[in-house]
C-alpha cells in the first residue's frame, strides 16, 4: 500500500521530470527558430536561391530537424511542443519562397492532417468534434485560396465556403446535442463507453 509520504515524493518526481521535459523542449524550439533564421538567410543571399534549389536545401534542413527533434524526444523533451516546433519550423522554411496559393494549400493540408489526427487518435466526443471543424475549416482555406488566386473574376470558391460554414454550424449544433444528451446519461464523453445502441 502506497503511503501519503511516498504519493508526495512520487508527485515532486513528476513535477521535476515535466519541468526537465519543458527545459528540452524549449531548447529545441530556439534550436528550430535558429535553423528557420539560418536558412532565411541562406535563401535571401546572394545566389541564395540558386543553393538551395540545387542542393535541396529545405528538404534536407527539414529531414535534419525532424531527426533532431526524434533525438531530443528521446532524451525526455516534451512531445508535444518538439511536434508543434518541428512541425511549424518547416511550414516555413518549405514555404518561404514558395507562391501564396502554394503557402495557403500547405497550410490546409497541415491543418487537415492535424483534425484527422485528432479524430483518429482521440476519444473524447468533443475533441473529436473540434478535429472534424478543423478539418472543415482547412477546406474552406482552400476553396478561398483557389477561387482568390485561380479565378478571381469569380465567386464560386466563396459561395462554396460559405455553404461549408453552414453545414459546420448545423454539425455542431446537433453533435454537441448528442454528446450532452449521451453525457447526461453515461457521465462520460469517451467515445468507447457509448454501447446505448447496442443490443
Amino acid at each position: 500500500m502506497i503511503t501519503t509520504a511516498q504519493k508526495k515524493e512520487q508527485a515532486a518526481i513528476r513535477r521535476r521530470d515535466d519541468a526537465l521535459a519543458t527545459k528540452i523542449a524549449l531548447g529545441f524550439c530556439i534550436f528550430a527558430a535558429a535553423i528557420v533564421g539560418t536558412y532565411a538567410g541562406i535563401l535571401f543571399g546572394p545566389d541564395g536561391m540558386e543553393k538551395v534549389v540545387a542542393h535541396h536545401y529545405d528538404f534536407w534542413t527539414c529531414v535534419a530537424m525532424a531527426l533532431v527533434g526524434w533525438m531530443v524526444r528521446s532524451a525526455g523533451g516534451n512531445k508535444v511542443v518538439i511536434i508543434t516546433a518541428t512541425i511549424l519550423s518547416s511550414f516555413i522554411i518549405l514555404t518561404l519562397n514558395q507562391d501564396m496559393l502554394v503557402r495557403y494549400l500547405v497550410l490546409g493540408a497541415l491543418l487537415f492532417s492535424v483534425g484527422i489526427y485528432g479524430m483518429c487518435q482521440s476519444r473524447n466526443a468533443v475533441r473529436v468534434l473540434m478535429s472534424i471543424e478543423l478539418m472543415l475549416n482547412a477546406v474552406n482555406i482552400n476553396l478561398i485560396a483557389f477561387a482568390r488566386y485561380v479565378d478571381p473574376s469569380h465567386i464560386k470558391g466563396q459561395l462554396f465556403s460559405i455553404f461549408v460554414l453552414t453545414v459546420a454550424a448545423a454539425e455542431a449544433a446537433v453533435g454537441l446535442a448528442i454528446v450532452l444528451s449521451l453525457y447526461r446519461n453515461t457521465s462520460t464523453v469517451d467515445m468507447n463507453k457509448f454501447n446505448l445502441l447496442k443490443w
